[in-house]
């Protein structure tokens, strides 16, 4: 079995934004997602999910997590996805909010 280890990133809209989509044949370990707030005055209000690619279906990992304006919120428990799950992250407000995170893929 390889680990690897690997980022992704993006800027989330207000519709779900992929983050993360595990590849076939590979399980996959979130070790820590970062949600910042980019704008300096207004807070944001941030929806982060699993797709389950096994049941077709979205679970939230977080719901409406306020992230205040010019700051970062941290998800630091590990999140687990086989092959086809994927994270995506939903915005309140357009171009206010980035994401990144850390994951180990395993093979």
């Amino acid at each position: 079995m390889a680990n690897t280890f690997k980022n992704a990133a993006a800027a989330v809209g207000t519709s779900r934004t992929d983050i993360y989509t595990c590849p076939g044949a590979t399980a996959a370990v979130i070790h820590s997602v970062y949600l910042s707030n980019v704008d300096g005055v207004s807070s944001v209000d941030a929806t982060v999910e699993v797709y389950d690619g096994s049941g077709t279906a979205y679970f939230h990992i977080g719901k409406t997590l306020p992230v205040p304006a010019d700051s970062t919120l941290v998800l630091d428990k590990p999140i687990n996805l086989e092959a086809t799950d994927k994270l995506t992250v939903t915005a309140s407000a357009a171009s206010d909010l980035q994401c990144f995170i850390s994951v180990l893929e395993i093979t």
